[in-house]
């Protein structure tokens, strides 16, 4: 057992060494090079659709975000399955700041998704086709588009990008560099709270 432990574990010490920071393969006997941004094309889009089953309607979700016009637009549909008719729809305009175009470019970049992707990301078993939900990302950029389906969710190297194209919905500040979690801070300008001195007192009047 000893024996077996001592031949395997450099192989495993190999492997691990060998993965990059973004979940790639890499020479582990050669440091990793610093992740350099660049700017964002002209032509960079994004196109989510998301299709969500439920007992007795289907959501449609298509989301657009394009940087000529730094805008996402995002169309709701609901089908009733019964008929298969358009019960509602409506569409979302949301402008994007630079920081955020950017930030979306960079884990384009850093995460390698126009080139490729592991074999599970375009892949669906057989336990996976009673699930109607499905999610496909189409990236554009540079007159290349690289399109991405999964059955059950986003996951692997689209899971940090959708992180960032999913917020844009969410009903939060678009501003990159305001925190979302944690307590808000205390506004900087209001009514001036009384003083001890000057309060007014609440309690019973003191005995001579």
């Amino acid at each position: 057992m000893l024996r077996r432990m001592v031949a395997v574990l450099p192989i495993a010490l190999c492997l691990v060494a060998g993965c990059s920071s973004t979940g790639g393969l890499r020479n582990p006997f050669v440091a990793e090079k610093p992740f350099v941004a660049t700017t964002v094309p002209a032509d960079f889009a994004i196109v989510v659709d998301e299709n969500h089953d439920t007992y007795y309607t289907r959501k449609h979700i298509q989301q657009v975000i394009t940087a000529a016009d730094a805008m996402s637009r995002t169309t709701y549909t609901t089908f009733r399955d019964y008929n298969d008719t358009v019960s509602d729809r409506h569409v979302e305009e949301t402008p994007l700041s630079a920081s955020q175009l950017q930030a979306m470019w960079n884990d384009v970049e850093r995460y390698n998704v126009l080139e490729g992707s592991g074999l599970w990301i375009n892949w669906a078993s057989g336990a996976d086709l009673y699930k109607r939900n499905s999610f496909t990302i189409q990236v554009l950029a540079n007159g290349r588009t690289r399109t991405y389906r999964q059955t059950n969710g986003f996951s692997g190297a689209v899971r940090p990008l959708m992180l960032l194209v999913e917020a844009v919905r969410l009903p939060i500040t678009q501003n990159a560099g305001t925190p979302v979690v944690g307590a808000p801070e205390a506004p900087t300008t209001g009514p001036a709270a009384a003083s001890p001195a000057t309060a007014p007192a609440t309690g019973p009047a003191a005995r001579p």
